[in-house]
Formats: C-alpha cells, structure tokens, sequence
C-alpha cells in the first residue's frame, strides 16, 4: 500500500509538467496537435525526474514541504509567463527577473486586467494544484524504494537518448533543434520545439555563463559588387583588411557579413534637409487611433500632410519602450535577456544620433519627462551623444515632475530654450509619457487632467481616458510647432514622432472600438503610424512596409550625412530596398505579406505567388540580422572597425 502512495508521488510529477507544458502550448503556442507536442513531451521527462528526485530526498515531512513549494513555485512560473506573453508576446527572462522587478510592479493593476481577461487559463491550471494542495495528505513522501529508483533512471537515459537522436537528425537550417540549442537565443521558437521548462533553462544557464550568439553565415555569401555610376550611403571600410588582422572567427564572420550586405542608395530625397534642424520624438504608447480630426487636431494635420506611412509596423519587444527606443534611435534589434540600450552605455556608438549630428556642429539634447535614471538612460543617451535632461537632474527644476504620468505640454514649455542658442542648427529628442497606463480617471493624471474634452465620446471608458492622455501629447505639438513659427524656424526643422509600442494598456476589444482593422490579428496589432512632418514636404503616401528600424538610416539619408548603411539593420524608407518588419518572435511583415515564424504560415497579400526560396531568404537575413545586432554588442563591432 505504501507503494503504491509513493508512486503516486512520482505520478503527480508526471502529470503536472505535462500538464503544464499541453497548457501553455495550446493557448500561447497553439498547434497542440502536432508532431511537436509529442517532442515537448519528450524533453519533459528529464525535469520530470529531476523535480519528482529532488521532492523526495528528505525526510517525510521535509518533502512534504518541498513538494509544495516546489509544485507552487512550477505554477507561478508558468502562469507568470502566459501573463507576460499577453503583454509582450515573449517570455521575461532571467535577467529581467534580476533587474526588473520593481519595474514591472509598477503595471500592477494592467497585470490584473490580463489575468481577468485569461482567467479561464488561471482556472484550469488552478484546478490540479488547488487539489493537490487538499489531498496532499493522502500521498506518502518517503524516499523511494529502489524500483522507482532504477524505473526514474531508466526513463532519464532513454529520454537522454531520444533527445541526443533528434538533436542529431535536426541539424540542419537556422532554426534547427541543435542552432536553437547550442547557437541561437530564438524563446518562442526554442519553446515550440522544446517546451517552456527547457528554455527556462537554457535562459537561466545562458545567464550565468555569457551566452554569445553564433554566427549563421551563407556559404555563397560574397561581397557585394556596387555599380561605379550610382552613388551609395558607404564608407570606405577595408573589410578584407580587417579580416586579415584577426583570427577571431565571430570577428571574421561579421566582416564577411556586413562586406556582403546590399548598401542603399542615394536618393532624390538624400539631403534634402542638410543643416536643417531635427526633433525626433519617441511617443509613449502613440498609436494610429490616437490620430483624430476633433480629438487631436495637431497630430491629424502633421499625420496627414508631408509623409504618409500606409504600412509603418512597431513591433513590441520584451523591454517595451526602451527597447522602442533602441530601435528607434539605433536601428538594431534588441538583443533578447538584456536591456540592449543600457548595454551600449560604454560602447562606441556613432551612429548615435547625437554623435554623428554634433559632428556637423549641431547642438544636441534630450529631455525625458519622467525619472532621468528610468532604463538606464543617465548612462545610455550621454554615449549617443546627447546632453540628456530628465526629472531628477534638472528638469524638475523647469516643470512640474510629481503627476503620474508627467505633461509633455508641459515640457516643451520648459526645454524649447535649451535647444535654441548659438544659432547654430540643433537634433533633439524627447522621450514622451504622458501617454502612458493605465487608461482611467482615478489614476492617470493626464487623463484626469483631459476628462471634459472626452466625456460624450462614445465609447468604453479606458478608450475615453486613452485618447484624454494623447490629447496632453497633442497639446505638446500644438505648443511645439508653435513656438518654432514664432522663431521662424517650423519650415526649417524636420519633426519626426515614432511610437515606443502599441498602448498594451488597451484591451484588444477596446482597441477595436477605434481601429479601423482588426487589432487582434498578430500582425495587425502593431500597424500604427509614423510621422515625418515638415510643411514644406510635398504630401507624399509611401505604401512599401516600413519599422522603426528603418527611423535612423532614413533620419540620416534625409539629412544628407555620411554614413554606412551595411552596419544597421533597417533601410532607408526612400530606398528601392524591399520593405521588412520584424517581430519580436522572428515573424515578419514584408511587402508580400507576411510570416508566422511558429506556424511556418505565409499570408500573401498580393496575387503573386511566394516561393519557399523567399520565405527561406527572408528568415535567414532575419536570423543573420538578430545575430548581427546581438554580436555588435558583444564585440563593441563599431569600434573594433574604428569608427
């Protein structure tokens, strides 16, 4: 009888991470019935072990305990997780646990919007642990007799075994079972081929020991032959000397690579605003329904004269706006565990916006109406070459820092001096956040502040206290293109608004009151808008797919600087280049359609049929630029090239 209780032990366990692995497969993976299920299963078996071991190496009633708090600590993971992949469509990692914490607290209450909103999730895993917790009683933990003993290592080398076959029989391709092992930090797919516990612990390990990407590199990959008569956004980089000077193969690698890259060319629009002033804004939680004749009448005219965007993407990565911003400013891919633009604090970055401006005799600043220290920016926007003001190192001394969220109106009245002196030309950046969540009345001080504009619009009153937040934003246009007339320099200066991410603090179905597509779509969730104003620009729609990765190279082809268009990872919009949005998840958006990187689907939205040879190239110069953007961080690439 006593056996029989202690195999139940043991049952438990394999019930459990089974269990738990089927769940968050069929409602955040999807494609439950699948050849890949079975696989996860397969990798289960060894934490199934080492979890159902470790639970009954003590006494009784010492595993009694640790069964419970390990079964307990098993279902906070996980349903954190699904509770995290509703807002990012990835998984925290380890390192954010270590970093983030207080952070993210900070969304407590949109934390309990999600779990209302998947609650039927939390039931179903709730269930088997809420009776395990009753009938624990019944189980008997005493250490396990031999036969269970010999049966759990049976099962661990087979596992081991089957797990060594299939590594070995897939091997082959970016996104092979081995390169998502051993060379590649891909979460979601990682977690559709292996299952969530396996990447925690790939996560966890990648952590401790300084994971370092791989480089994936073509075999026909050869140097680009550029024709004499068409002039490119290069620089005279020696790429074959570089590769003869080390025999760093990651370094080799890179160089072949970005040797290999296609450059941009030179434009009709090159130069176009040559010494001209730029403001570049990073607008919190900006979005195409923030867009509104009567509600936001600034915004509608700057979004609907000068540059139209049709199919501008801002996908969301897992560090939310400063990883917005990262790509925003920098034009490369966050790389996934860290915080990428705290990470470039001590690296060369010359393309920093303020760098590569102040070398043309610009004057360069950057304000954040909110804590100067948030992200790391007191570190990470002084290497890019700005003068950089927030609440804490002198902007509180300007304007009002003590609402939740701060106005942006606010801080154009007090950082337009700044900017203004010398007469010499200026680059400016904002970090915008008066949009920011929740989207009430009782917590959210701009929306308060905003209530009467938006009291008869007709809808729920998240959308309501949404759109009350991007009015204070509006208001900071307003004011902004205002004072620029008034100093007779509007017609002088290029106004550039990019969101940081959707406003996740909106529910789908709120989203949907406003949107004019179905923002529940994978994609479709983050087609938003782009704003590149100036009253003098023609109305131009631009229709090819456009991100925010594409903000920096275009920002400096506009502007006529010199700069290489091989070492960044968007395009100039005005290029002939095809049009590329990436997902946090490596799906991707292109002028042809687009790719779901976990269920291989491909959408076309045209009548031209896709060859699988596109789909294979597109996700390979996707592979190769996540690999890129990660290794030019560990190698400090720009400055191994001496730039």
């Amino acid at each position: 009888m006593k056996n029989s209780k202690q195999i139940v032990v043991h049952l438990w366990w394999i019930f459990y991470i089974i269990f738990l692995e089927l769940v968050y497969r069929a409602f955040i993976i999807g494609n439950l019935f699948s050849v890949n299920t079975l696989i996860v299963i397969l990798f289960s078996i060894p934490f199934i072990v080492i979890f159902s071991t470790i639970a009954t190496l003590f006494s009784e009633k010492a595993n009694k305990v640790l069964n419970i708090i390990l079964t307990s600590a098993l279902t906070l993971v996980t349903l954190a997780q699904i509770v995290y992949y509703n807002f990012y469509d990835s998984i925290f990692s380890f390192f954010s646990l270590t970093t983030g914490t207080g952070q993210v607290m900070q969304f407590w209450q949109m934390i309990i919007d999600v779990i209302l909103r998947i609650w039927y999730i939390f039931v179903i895993i709730l269930i088997p642990y809420v009776l395990f917790l009753v009938f624990n009683k019944k189980f008997n933990f005493k250490r396990p007799n031999k036969t269970i003993v010999i049966s759990e290592i049976v099962a661990l080398i087979l596992s081991v075994i089957g797990i060594t076959v299939l590594i070995h029989f897939d091997n082959k391709g970016i996104y092979s079972l081995r390169r998502l092992l051993f060379k590649t930090h891909a979460p979601m797919l990682t977690i559709n081929k292996t299952g969530l516990l396996t990447m925690e612990a790939i996560d966890i390990y990648r952590y401790l020991f300084d994971f370092k990407e791989d480089i994936y590199i073509e075999e026909q990959t050869e140097p680009v032959i550029k024709e004499e008569k068409k002039e490119y956004n290069v620089y005279n980089i020696d790429f074959d000397k570089l590769i003869s000077e080390t025999t760093d193969n990651n370094l080799i690698n890179m160089h072949k690579y970005f040797q290999s890259v296609e450059p941009t060319e030179k434009n009709k629009y090159t130069g176009m605003f040559k010494g001209k002033n730029l403001i570049f804004i990073t607008a919190e939680s900006f979005d195409t329904i923030a867009i509104d004749e009567n509600i936001t009448p600034t915004l509608y005219k700057m979004a609907t004269n000068s540059f139209i965007f049709n199919n501008y993407y801002q996908p969301l990565y897992p560090v939310s706006t400063s990883d917005g911003e990262y790509m925003n400013l920098m034009s490369l891919i966050p790389k996934e565990g860290i915080w990428s633009f705290k990470a470039t604090s001590k690296l060369s970055m010359p393309f920093g916006l303020g760098n590569i401006f102040k070398k043309e005799g610009y004057n360069a600043y950057a304000f954040h109406n909110h804590s100067y220290k948030y992200y790391s920016r007191e570190k990470s926007h002084p290497n890019i070459g700005f003068k950089y003001i927030g609440c804490g190192n002198g902007l509180e001394k300007k304007m009002n820092c003590k609402h939740w969220p701060n106005s942006d109106a606010e801080m154009m009245d007090a950082t337009f001096d700044y900017y203004l002196k010398d007469n010499k030309p200026f680059v400016t950046y904002y970090m915008t956040v008066s949009g920011h969540l929740n989207y009430n009345f009782y917590g959210n001080n701009m929306a308060s502040r905003n209530k009467k504009a938006v009291k008869n619009l007709k809808y729920s009153n998240a959308v309501k206290a949404y759109y009350a937040t991007q009015i204070e934003f509006d208001k900071a246009m307003s004011k902004l293109l205002k004072k620029l007339e008034e100093k007779n320099i509007l017609n002088d200066t290029l106004i550039v608004i990019a969101p940081d991410h959707y406003p996740y603090g909106l529910k789908t179905s709120e989203m949907n009151e406003v949107s004019k597509i179905d923002r529940s779509d994978k994609f479709e969730n983050y087609h938003t808008s782009l704003i590149i104003y100036n009253p003098t620009i023609e109305k131009t729609e631009v229709n090819k797919v456009v991100s925010g990765l594409d903000i920096l190279p275009s920002i400096l082809n506009l502007f006529g600087m010199n700069y290489d268009s091989r070492l960044l990872m968007g395009k100039d919009i005005f290029s002939e280049t095809e049009g590329l949005a990436i997902l946090s998840d490596r799906s991707w958006v292109s002028d042809k359609g687009k790719y779901n990187s976990v269920s291989k689907e491909f959408i076309s939205n045209t009548n031209e049929e896709v060859s699988k040879e596109y789909i294979e190239k597109i996700n390979t110069e996707i592979y190769q630029k996540f690999s890129m953007s990660s290794l030019i961080l560990d190698n400090d690439y720009y400055k191994k090239i001496g730039l």
